[in-house]
């Protein structure tokens, strides 16, 4: 039997990330194809997939597959409501990620490859929107150990917008305190000592800024990673040093002057 051919991203080729997706070339329609370029893949040719380093540090892959028929009635379950749309749980071990009816996806520490299970039927703009936060989960983990930090949000007027998931459509932020910069759906932002942030994960009464150590709480309690361990050492010291150098408010409103 012919072994499959797949389609290779990878996130941020400029910058270098050994963080890579792959799709079965029967499976990638172009609605994926536009989804995954907003969130910062370029596809490689075939001589560069050909030379993707699968045993260096940090690396990792994902392989999109479209469910079988016993996975889409696992992650179609009634026995999910009562935990929301996101369940994290180990299974056999290994860390499975599952957004119901969307796709289920296994996270096994210390491996290289990964997979992730859609469901067949995916098409409607909630299961799109599903399938958007489970990149942006999976693009969180894959990132932590070099601490990248990412956050539900956008990027407006230079300035980071930080917020509740269902409020962001899925929409997140990339910040690189290494290499100073900042990843979001409108492309690359440098890093520098003026940026702002704008916490907007719930309704306030007076702007106002935030301390450093209201800084460094938010952004560590905030962040897009989802696991039993919480932040890892590098994003830590990515927050601290990235919290003696921004400036952060509180948003009234939609119609604030800061947004």
């Amino acid at each position: 039997m012919q072994s499959p051919k797949f389609h290779y991203f990878q996130f941020r080729k400029l910058h270098a990330y050994p963080v890579y997706l792959r799709f079965r070339e029967d499976e990638l329609n172009s609605k994926f194809s536009h989804l995954i370029g907003e969130l910062g893949f370029n596809e490689l040719n075939a001589v560069e997939s050909k030379k993707v380093q699968l045993h260096t540090p940090h690396t990792k892959m994902l392989t999109i597959q479209f469910a079988s028929t016993r996975v889409n009635q696992q992650m179609s379950g009634s026995d999910l409501d009562k935990y929301g749309s996101e369940v994290l749980s180990i299974q056999g071990g290994t860390p499975v990620y599952t957004y119901r009816k969307v796709g289920i996806m296994a996270l096994p520490a210390h491996k290289t490859l990964w997979d992730l299970a859609l469901h067949s039927d995916i098409s409607n703009t909630d299961q799109m929107i599903g399938f958007r936060v489970i990149l942006v989960r999976f693009l969180s983990q894959a990132l932590a150990d070099l601490g990248v930090l990412s956050y539900w949000g956008t990027v407006k007027d230079e300035s980071v917008v930080i917020m509740k998931q269902g409020l962001s459509f899925g929409e997140a932020v990339f910040i690189d305190w290494n290499k100073k910069a900042i990843f979001s759906n409108g492309g690359e932002m440098k890093l520098n000592s003026h940026l702002k942030i704008i916490r907007k994960d719930k309704d306030y009464k007076i702007p106002q800024s935030m301390n450093r150590e209201e800084v460094i709480s938010f952004l560590s309690v905030s962040t897009c990673l989802l696991g039993f361990h919480g932040i890892t050492n590098p994003m830590k010291r990515a927050i601290v040093e990235m919290s003696a150098q921004v400036t952060a408010n509180y948003s009234v409103s939609e119609s604030s002057v800061n947004l």
